[in-house]
């Protein structure tokens, strides 16, 4: 049986000379985020944002070999400083990575153990390749073939489980999976809160705002809670077994309407 970083090298070969040419044709540049090569085993979480930030029609990326693509971002390494805060370039200009530390509960600094360990926590997009507004700008063939890649990587890294940023990140990934093996299913929780949850391959997803967002719903806080209470409703202590997407659902609802009811301010 081959291991997670055969699989991962195969992968990028697969996929690397398909993403060159589409950056000569678009002359887009493109990269991954945390590096890839590093992975042993399975990983706790996988972050999917929308895709890198940058400027469409700026000159190409090419990989000769398909291998370098799995270092993952040249300036992954320099996001944190020595005292261990967030870079003032990635914690302003990037709030992919501030912002998601916050929505996951955590603060803006340095955290080797869990979200911040390459090991355990990898870092990607829908696409790679960059585009300096999201959805709004990026061209449609360079986000589908992005689509497809980060979907077979998802089958090789088999996450426990997923965060997607970016409210319509599952209709695009159902979108691009029809060709695939992949089971996807998702709802939303709440009537007016646009987050949802979901499974891919049978990975439990949560799918919450952007966090370069201008409108994070009822607020960054709230984003936590929806996170950590879906992580929660998931849990079964049953080896192996998994509830009804619908039932994950209510018991996030019955525990809000608890809330609601119990608790008096």
């Amino acid at each position: 049986m081959k291991s997670i970083n055969e699989q991962l090298i195969e992968w990028a070969e697969k996929y690397v000379p398909k993403f060159n040419k589409l950056s000569q044709l678009y002359q887009t540049p493109y990269y991954t985020q945390s590096p890839l090569n590093v992975i042993e085993e399975e990983v706790d979480t996988m972050i999917v944002g929308i895709n890198p930030k940058g400027k469409l029609g700026t000159g190409e990326s090419i990989f000769e070999n398909p291998k370098k693509y799995l270092e993952g971002n040249p300036t992954w390494s320099s996001r944190f400083q020595k005292d261990g805060s967030i870079s003032p370039d990635w914690g302003k200009k990037h709030r992919f990575l501030s912002g998601t530390h916050l929505f996951l509960g955590y603060d803006n600094f340095f955290h080797p153990e869990s979200i911040d360990n390459d090991k355990k926590t990898i870092w990607t997009n829908l696409t790679p390749f960059v585009s300096d507004n999201g959805n709004n700008d990026i061209c449609r063939e360079l986000m589908n073939e992005g689509l497809k890649s980060t979907l077979e990587l998802i089958q090789y890294i088999n996450p426990k489980h997923i965060v997607l940023l970016g409210i319509d990140a599952f209709s695009q990934i159902e979108n691009n999976s029809k060709d695939s093996n992949l089971l996807i299913e998702h709802t939303t929780v709440f009537n007016n809160i646009p987050a949802q949850i979901g499974r891919i391959n049978r990975i439990p997803t949560t799918c919450i705002v952007h966090p370069s967002s201008s409108n994070w719903g009822v607020s960054n806080k709230f984003t936590s809670m929806f996170v950590f209470l879906h992580k929660m409703a998931e849990i079964t202590n049953e080896k192996n077994k998994i509830r009804p997407l619908n039932e994950v659902a209510n018991i996030m609802r019955n525990e809000m309407k608890m809330w609601q009811e119990r608790v008096v301010i």
